[in-house]
This record gives C-alpha cells, sequence and structure tokens, in this order.
C-alpha cells in the first residue's frame, strides 16, 4: 500500500537521439510505457509539425483497416471464429512486439494492393448481382405476364382476335376498329404498389387496367445488400399520351419495365433464354463470391494485429511531433515525465533502440530540475483500481498529496454495509462477487455488456461491500428481515407480561442484537435510537480522520502555518463540539439507568442547553462530576477555534509577502550599481538573497504575486464552510440510519406482505399460493433490495467520501500520469471498436 499512499516520486528526463533511431525509440519506450512526454511545441500548429506526413499516412492505413473490416463483417466469416480468437485482448497480445519503418511501409502497400482487388471484385460482383436481378426480374414478368394471359383466354391461336384484325368473342365485332390497346409490364417494389397504383388512377383518368401480383421470394439489392420485396404488375392503356405518362410515373417510382412479347410463342423463347443466360451468370457469380470469400477469410486473421501495429505507429509520430527538432545536429529533443524508480528502465530501452537501429550516436538521458507540478501516478492492480476510481472521479489528487483511496478500500464498503446491512442480502451479493472474481479470466476476454461490465471491473469493490453487509447483518441481527436466534435471548416474558425481563442483568448479549427486539412494540424507537447514534459516531471518526489526514499534508508540503492555523483549530473545534456528543453517547450507554432510578437524558436536548444556557444545567442532564466546567472549557475551545482559522494565517501570509519583497528590492538595488560603488542597504534587516538565475526570474514573479485581499476572503470561505459544514456534515451522516431504516423497513414489508401472507393463504386456498407468492417476493427482493437499494446505498457512500470525508484534506485538483504507453493505446482503441 505504500505505493498507494502518496504518488511516487517523478523525475523530468530529457532525450536526445538523432532521428533515423527515433522510430525505434519511441517503439522500444511504448513498450517500456513508463514516460509521459511533454509538448516542447505548443504554439506550432498540428498541419505545420515535422511528421504530419507520416500521421496522414497512418490515418490513411486505418481507413483501409476499417474498410476491410467493414467488408468482413458483411459477409459470414467473423461468425466463424468464436469470440477468443483474434481480436481479443490486443493489448496482451500486440503491446510488446516491435514496429520497424521498413514494416510499416510493407503494410502500406500491401494495404493499397488488397483495397484494389477489393474494390475492384466489389464492382464487378455488385455488376453481376444487378444483372443477374434483371434476369431474375424478367423471369418473374415473363411468368407472370404468361399466367395473366392464359387466365384472361389468350391462347396462341387467339392472338390475331386480341392484338390484331380477329373478332373479340362475345359480339362478332372487330376489336382493332374498336380500340386498340397497348401494356407495358414491370417491376416495383411492394410497399410502393398502393401509392403507384393510385397515382396512375388519378394521371389517366382512370383509363387504364392494372394487375399486380407479389414476386415469391425476396431480391437481393446489389448495393446494400438488403432482401426487398417486390411485384410484377401490367398494365394495359390507350393512346401514347397515356403510354408516356405510365412511364414517366414508372421511372419516378424506380420501377423497372422489361419488354415482354405479344404472342405466348415468343414470351416461352424469351424464358428459356432468359433461364440459360440465368444459370450460366450464377456460375459466374458463384465463382466471384468464392474468390472474394478467400481474400476476405486470408484478411480476417491478420486485422487484429495490422490495427495494433497501426495504432503504434501513428502513436509514435504522434509523439515525434510533440519534440524539438535540431535542424544542426539532425536530432530530436524530447522531454517528459517518468517515475524515478524507472529511469534504469527507460536507459535500457534506449540502448535496445540504439542496437535496433544501428544508430552511430547513442542516445542521450538527463534528469533536468522541474519547474512545474509533476502528474501524480499511483500505481494500482486489478484489486485497487476500482477504489482508486472512486476517487479520481472526484479529482486527481495533487502531486505529494494524501491518497484517500488507500483509506476508500476500507471505509467505502463499511459505510455502505452499514446502510445495506443485511445477512442475506450481503450473502447473494457475495455469491455474484465471487462469480465474477472466479470467472474473471474467461469474462475478461467477452465484450461484456456495459452493466455487466461496470460490475466486472468492480468486483473486488462488491466483495468488500457483501462482506461488510453480512458482517453489519450480523449486528442489526437480520436476514431477509428475520432475526436469528443463535444465541439464544436474553430477555425472558413471565406469566403472561408484556413487557420482557432482563435475565441476567451483568452479562451482555455475545454480538449483535437481541432477536428479541424485533417484532417488540418499541422496535422501531430501539433500531432508530441505535442507529442514529451509530451514524453520528462513524460520520465524527470519519472527518477527525480526515482532519488528522491534512496534518500529514502539511507536515509533507511544510506549511507550518496550515497546522497552527488550520489543523489544531478545526480538530478543536469539531472535538470540543461534536466530538464531545459522541463521547456523551458512550457514557450514556455505559450507565445502567434503570437500578440508578433515573431517566436517561435527550443528548441533543442538552446539545442545544450546552451552548444556549451554558451556565446551568438542566434537570436530568447531569451525567458526570465537573460537567459544567468541562463544558465552559469546550465552549471557549469552539469559540477561539473560529478567529484562529480565520485570522492568523492571512496576515501572517502578508508578512512573509513583505519580508520577501524587501529582500528581493535590496537585490535589485545590488545589480543597479556600478561595480566600484559603495552599495547602500534598501533595507538593513532584510537578508541578503542571491541573484536569480536567468530564466528563472519570470518565475519567481509569478511566485511574488500575492493578493491579501484575495487571500483573506479565500479563509473566510473557507472557515465559514468548516464552521457550517461540521453541522451539515455531522448531519449528512445521519444518511446511514435513514437508508439501514429504509432497507429494512422494506425488507420486512416485503418479507411479511408478500411471503408470509401466501402461508396464511395456503390453508384456505391452494397450496400452489406460496409458489406464486415466493416468486413475487424474489422478484421484488431482487428488483427492489438488491438493485435500487444497493444503487442508493452505493450512491451516498460516495458522497459521504466526496463531501463530508475528502474536503477535509483533499485538494484534487493535479493531474493524471498519462505515459506513452502501448497497453494504454491499444486498449482504449479496443474499447473504442467495441
Amino acid at each position: 500500500m505504500g505505493e498507494l499512499f502518496r504518488s511516487q516520486d517523478m523525475t523530468l528526463i530529457q532525450l536526445f537521439f538523432q532521428v533515423e533511431a527515433a522510430h525505434d525509440t519511441f517503439d522500444e519506450l511504448g513498450q517500456v510505457g513508463l514516460v509521459q512526454f511533454r509538448d516542447l511545441n505548443p504554439d506550432v500548429n498540428l498541419f505545420q509539425r515535422h511528421f504530419v506526413n507520416e500521421l496522414k499516412r497512418a490515418d490513411e492505413m486505418e481507413r483501409k483497416l476499417r474498410f476491410f473490416e467493414d467488408q468482413v463483417c458483411d459477409s459470414p466469416i467473423a461468425d466463424e471464429f468464436d469470440d477468443n480468437g483474434p481480436g481479443a485482448d490486443l493489448a496482451r497480445m500486440y503491446a510488446l512486439e516491435s514496429t520497424s519503418v521498413q514494416e510499416i511501409g510493407e503494410l502500406e502497400t500491401q494495404f493499397e494492393d488488397i483495397e484494389k482487388e477489393l474494390l475492384t471484385m466489389n464492382g464487378n460482383q455488385e455488376t453481376l448481382k444487378r444483372n443477374y436481378n434483371e434476369l431474375i426480374e424478367l423471369q418473374e414478368v415473363l411468368t407472370k405476364d404468361e399466367e395473366f394471359f392464359e387466365s384472361s383466354g389468350d391462347k396462341a391461336d387467339e392472338e390475331d382476335s386480341l392484338w390484331g384484325e380477329g373478332e373479340s368473342p362475345e359480339g362478332g365485332i372487330n376489336f382493332q376498329q374498336v380500340v386498340k390497346l397497348g401494356f407495358v409490364s414491370g417491376v416495383i417494389q411492394t410497399d410502393k404498389m398502393q401509392t403507384f397504383e393510385r397515382v396512375l388512377w388519378r394521371a389517366t383518368r382512370g383509363n387504364l387496367y392494372m394487375k399486380h401480383t407479389a414476386i415469391d421470394k425476396p431480391i437481393e439489392d446489389p448495393h446494400t445488400n438488403e432482401k426487398q420485396e417486390k411485384s410484377v404488375f401490367i398494365i394495359f392503356y390507350q393512346g401514347n399520351r397515356a403510354q408516356d405518362k405510365i412511364k414517366k410515373i414508372c421511372e419516378s417510382f424506380s420501377a423497372n419495365l422489361y419488354p415482354c412479347p405479344e404472342s405466348s410463342q415468343d414470351r416461352r423463347e424469351l424464358l428459356e433464354q432468359v433461364r440459360q443466360r440465368l444459370s450460366d451468370l450464377q456460375i459466374v457469380l458463384q465463382r466471384s463470391i468464392d474468390h472474394r470469400y478467400r481474400l476476405l477469410h486470408s484478411i480476417y486473421p491478420n486485422l487484429p494485429k495490422w490495427k495494433a501495429k497501426v495504432a503504434k505507429d501513428k502513436a509514435i509520430y504522434h509523439t515525434m511531433n510533440m519534440c524539438n527538432y535540431d535542424v544542426g545536429r539532425k536530432c530530436l529533443i524530447a522531454e517528459g515525465w517518468c517515475p524515478t524508480t524507472a529511469i534504469d528502465s527507460v536507459s535500457n530501452a534506449l540502448k535496445r533502440a540504439d542496437e535496433r537501429s544501428e544508430a552511430l550516436i547513442p542516445s542521450i538521458l538527463n534528469t533536468i530540475k522541474a519547474k512545474e507540478e509533476p502528474p501524480t501516478y499511483f500505481k494500482t492492480n486489478k484489486f485497487t483500481q476500482s477504489f482508486q476510481g472512486i476517487v479520481d472521479a472526484y479529482g486527481m489528487a495533487r502531486y505529494g498529496e494524501v491518497n484517500p483511496g488507500v483509506y476508500t478500500i476500507i471505509t467505502f464498503p463499511f459505510l455502505f454495509g452499514v446502510m445495506f446491512g443485511d445477512v442475506g442480502h450481503g450473502f447473494l451479493m457475495f455469491l455474484f462477487a465471487l462469480f465474477l472474481i472466479i470467472k474473471e479470466k474467461s469474462l475478461g476476454k467477452h465484450n461484456l455488456n456495459e452493466m455487466i461490465f461496470t460490475c466486472f471491473n468492480g468486483r473486488y469493490l462488491l466483495l468488500l461491500m457483501a462482506i461488510c453487509s453480512i458482517y453489519c447483518g450480523f449486528i442489526y441481527n437480520e436476514c431477509f428481515a428475520v432475526p436469528l436466534d443463535m444465541f439464544g435471548s436474553r430477555w425472558l416474558y413471565k406469566d403472561g407480561s408484556l413487557q420482557a425481563t432482563w435475565t441476567n442483568p451483568s452479562i451482555a448479549y455475545p454480538f449483535g442484537v437481541d432477536p428479541a427486539w424485533k417484532g417488540a412494540e418499541n422496535e422501531l424507537t430501539f433500531y432508530n435510537s441505535l442507529k442514529m447514534k451509530l451514524s453520528v459516531i462513524f460520520g465524527v471518526l470519519q472527518m477527525c480522520f480526515g482532519i488528522a489526514l491534512s496534518l500529514i499534508n502539511a507536515l509533507h508540503f511544510r506549511k507550518p502555518y496550515n497546522i497552527w492555523f488550520e489543523f489544531l483549530p478545526q480538530m478543536a473545534f469539531m472535538c470540543a463540539t461534536f466530538g464531545y456528543m459522541c463521547f456523551l453517547i458512550f457514557l450514556k450507554w455505559c450507565i445502567d439507568w434503570p437500578n440508578n432510578g433515573k431517566s436517561a437524558p435527550y443528548l441533543l436536548n442538552l446539545m442545544i442547553n450546552m451552548f444556549l444556557k451554558p451556565f446551568k444545567l438542566q434537570d436530568g442532564e447531569d451525567l458526570y462530576p465537573g460537567q459544567l466546567y468541562v463544558q465552559w472549557f469546550l465552549i471557549l475551545t469552539a469559540f477561539i477555534s473560529v478567529p484562529m482559522m480565520l485570522l492568523p494565517k492571512p496576515l501572517l501570509l502578508r508578512r512573509d509577502h513583505k519580508k520577501k519583497m524587501r529582500a528581493r528590492g535590496h537585490v535589485v538595488a545590488r545589480k543597479d550599481k556600478g561595480e566600484g560603488e559603495e552599495e547602500r542597504l534598501i533595507d538593513s534587516e532584510a537578508p541578503v538573497q542571491p541573484l536569480p538565475h536567468a530564466g528563472e526570474e519570470d518565475e519567481e514573479e509569478e511566485e511574488e504575486e500575492f493578493e491579501f485581499g484575495e487571500v483573506m476572503i479565500h479563509q473566510v470561505i473557507h472557515t465559514i464552510e468548516f464552521v457550517l459544514g461540521a453541522i451539515s456534515n455531522t448531519a449528512s451522516y445521519l444518511r446511514l440510519w435513514a437508508l439501514s431504516l429504509a432497507h429494512s423497513e422494506l425488507a420486512t414489508v416485503f418479507w411479511e406482505r408478500v411471503l408470509a401472507q401466501t402461508f396464511v393463504m395456503a390453508s384456505s386456498y391452494y397450496f400452489i399460493v406460496p409458489f406464486g407468492g415466493f416468486a413475487v417476493w424474489a422478484a421484488f427482493t431482487f428488483g427492489v433490495l438488491l438493485v435500487m437499494e444497493a444503487l442508493s446505498a452505493f450512491l451516498h457512500a460516495l458522497r459521504l467520501h466526496w463531501v463530508e470525508f475528502q474536503n477535509k484534506f483533499y485538494s484534487g485538483d493535479g493531474y493524471p500520469f498519462a505515459p506513452f504507453s502501448y497497453n494504454i493505446i491499444l486498449s482504449s482503441d479496443e474499447e473504442g471498436s467495441l
């Protein structure tokens, strides 16, 4: 836990290496993953940096890879590989593989050839599919039209009677002399048919005859590869104007028109030709599909590796753009932060890079003095990362600041358990967390649902939360709202009395709450008193601990004013008020009030009277000898603490600032004197300070900026916030009591009104009722208590840590250590592709 208590020591390093060795150098450093590089060109536009062309090349290669991936996803190839095949856990598989410039150049050529081949095949295949679909539609048109003409009595020997100079079968009238009909036939999407028919009817004013029927099998669109339902239609019309209108309407509705011979014999001959062409085209199309399938099948296993190499190459050039380029020496200069303990690893990586690149001049590593605050770096593992994530979500710790994540490992699950205390519910949560831990290797290889993935990342947090819930459940003596009679009850009802008596006053109950309290008339009063007092005690203890941690920060940053005028007054104020109240709670628990013949006082009234009526103890509030004098001392301590927090620190800071200004003015006067002249002291009492180095004057001017008004206002706000927060934060911890009470009462209602009631009904109705009651009770228990109540308790515990605990010592205004690491880069790329 030492690495988690405070940020690891960070060192600012400077690297010099040849341009020819830069790619290999950053490749080795990316594998090590322990250097966070600084941007040495903040004023240079991204498009004006030295390696922008290489970044454009990497972007183009990523585009081609996305194109390959889309082509694979549109094919059935991906289904042939399981989830544990290529693409699973890229960071672990490819982070340690080296990437060279030559290899990236070969990949670029290979990607270009594959893309050209795929585009050519896609174009040819789309053309073949379009021709195939046209032949299919023409076949359907000929088939459906033949069926229509046959149903209309059009035989081969009756063509003249309908289209030529024959006579109609009914009236013997020359049909051609009466009317001359034309017809068009084609295919349209089925969902457009109703609108299409309505528009035709209105455009021709009903002077047409139309018949349509759906095609049995859907036709695949060659461009989108989607199945479309289509229908064949045939329209009879009269006149050329009607023909023009109909064709324009067909074109607007994207209907495909096909020629249909008038004679049945011609239709049959054309249908045979179409079927023969379809057979030949289907063979060619299948060969094209098989060739494309073989190409994609060879691409798919290499996609994860290619994506990793391109992502690493892009990250390398992006980092190289952050370096200074020395044109004269043809070398790159980089600066970055790394843990002090990792400097040897970085040096070894530079040596390996020199060997790989065969550089004539070895790379150089120097440590330089930092003028800015280093990043914060906590080394976490799979157990501590979820707890550290809770703290980081509020704000990253300032460099050197105490990390609340260490204590969150204990306090967060415990406060959750106080609110969620139930043996049964905690045990179910424990089983779920244990399952995630046992199956963590197999589950880590799959793409989990977002909610399950969140629970999986916090599996160890869930485990400790469940354990604390079980522990607090034993304290409350509740298991699904039913008391556990493990040690027997110490209360005894005698002779039908409604009041129980304690069997042995000299012996306390072994562990937790006596089961006799569950179901008693004063159950709620007892549990309210117990849980309320425990909530206040836990809250005051945690807040006092937070104030104590501020002492550690003050000692580390060497700020004595924070010790004398923040830590001590704050601790004195807290102990003199709410610390004293906790003392009274324990004192009240230790007194045997019935045997003393006194009634227990209300501590809340006692604390109010302590400040409103300080000169006299009220009746029944006398708890120990000398109580009045002790309370006078505590009141005086609390009142003195407020001005001690408010005034001394700003005044002392102003005094120190004036001393620095006088010393600085003395130095400036010396600089302005001639070398041979006698120097006059501006302030004889001011100590002589050394001259600042060149380049440090601006920094010192920034440091010397001091506004007493701003400092005073800040201190006033901080003091008021602490004094009022001491009251409001203590009251905020009562949420532990409220959530615990709500959880217990809901569990009791579900048990007594849902499950237990069904057993009463079973004697009067059917034995099947308890099974239904159990199902309803289980659903309510899971949905309300295990999900909603658990989430509510989690959020309240989160608030208690962020607001009530961390504001006593935690600034949270630092910035995280973000090293150039292949593991991080590839992991983020993989998550973005899910």
